[in-house]
């Protein structure tokens, strides 16, 4: 029996800046995606396995710290005698100034430096196969390769999934659950996606253990775990074991009917408290609050005053308390401002510009009715 644990996509020293996260909440961040690297690997000699992969994504080559390296070296040090095994993705590249070119990395870890297929023996008749971002010309895909060693073939690669189309693919490996089996290997061990998914479901031989973390409002509802896979019999079987502490959370709230922001702040308490996993000093909340208060909505109030130890960020979507038809044909400033709204809604975009046009329209109205309206509410 040999066995593999697998991750990717660790993004070490990202920057959370266009998060809306207070600095100190990146800061802690950036550790605890360090510590969850500790995790794995501490969870790597519990489970004594006989080696580590990671497909790409380790760290964020444009961020990386002076000191990133010599924690990679250290970390990786103390798993010995486990081996390691690297195929650096698109943030963190194999270029000849990558910390992969210029560390000295302990004699347990092997980092693929091609950007074309090469393999190394595991054990006997257990081989892994891996490339390193950037491709090889004429190597993003598995069209025309095919193993040439017998036994268990394995494929480590930062790849995107042929099968789900996306953005950013250009430049990348590309892969599919039909190409892995034509090429002749029995299981590829992933990385890119930050969700973690397990494929095809009949008969699994593709898995993206996601990132160990989630790291974007998008990633709430995936799964961020690692997965041990085991060879034996020439089978191999996989688990996925979830690994992460912080959670993003989506909520709606609406706050059709609210009187006051004391009634709109125990509606949105109340959600955030509620919400699926918790909201501990780990949870991000993104709150997007809808329907028609009635009342000129606060939401920098609101936000001071709903207490909750989640990181809690807050958009609007709300509905207009006003009839635009009937406002457009009155001969008035008002009439002349709901006009040219209108025009400009004609020619939204999508549906995020239509909205944030019609959060606009709204604030504008109350504003000549004489209500209040804070910079920080216009969604």
């Amino acid at each position: 029996m040999f066995q593999i644990l697998h991750s990717a996509d660790f993004h070490l020293d990202t920057s959370f800046a266009s998060s809306g996260l207070p600095v100190a909440v990146g800061t802690w961040r950036r550790a605890d995606l360090r510590a969850t690297l500790g995790h794995i690997l501490a969870l790597a000699r519990e489970r004594q396995v006989d080696a580590v992969t990671i497909a790409g994504d380790l760290y964020e080559q444009d961020y990386a710290l002076p000191d990133t390296a010599d924690f990679l070296v250290q970390q990786f040090a103390k798993l010995s005698p486990i081996r390691v095994f690297i195929a650096p993705g698109e943030r963190d590249p194999f270029t000849n100034d990558s910390l992969y070119a210029l560390t000295r990395w302990p004699e347990n870890v092997t980092v693929f430096s091609q950007g074309r297929l090469s393999s190394a023996e595991l054990a006997s008749g257990v081989h892994l196969w891996g490339a390193a971002h950037p491709p090889a010309r004429g190597h993003k895909t598995l069209a025309k390769f095919h193993v040439d060693r017998n036994g268990v073939n394995l494929l480590l690669l930062h790849a995107t999934d042929a099968e789900q189309p996306g953005p950013r693919r250009e430049a990348m490996f590309s892969v599919d659950s039909a190409a892995v089996q034509a090429a002749g290997f029995d299981f590829a061990l992933l990385g890119h996606q930050h969700n973690g998914r397990l494929w095809p479901e009949d008969a699994p031989c593709c898995v993206y253990p996601g990132s160990p973390e989630p790291l974007a409002p998008e990633e709430a509802d995936g799964s961020h775990q690692v997965v041990l896979l085991t060879v034996q019999d020439g089978v191999c079987t996989p688990e996925s074991i979830p690994i992460s502490q912080w959670r993003y959370t989506l909520l709606r709230v609406n706050l059709t009917g609210c009187e006051s922001t004391d009634e709109a702040v125990r509606r949105v308490a109340q959600s955030v408290q509620t919400a699926p996993g918790g909201a501990d000093e780990r949870s991000v909340c993104h709150v997007t609050l809808t329907g028609l208060p009635h009342f000129a909505l606060d939401v920098e109030a609101l936000a001071g005053q709903v207490k909750t130890k989640a990181h809690v960020r807050y958009q609007t979507r709300l509905s207009l308390a006003y009839d635009l038809e009937r406002l457009s044909q009155e001969q008035t400033v008002r009439g002349l401002l709901v006009r040219r709204f209108q025009a400009r809604l004609e020619n939204a975009s999508s549906s995020q510009d239509r909205q944030t046009t019609l959060n606009a329209l709204n604030y504008a109205l109350q504003a000549l009715d004489g209500k209040q309206v804070r910079p920080n509410e216009v969604g």
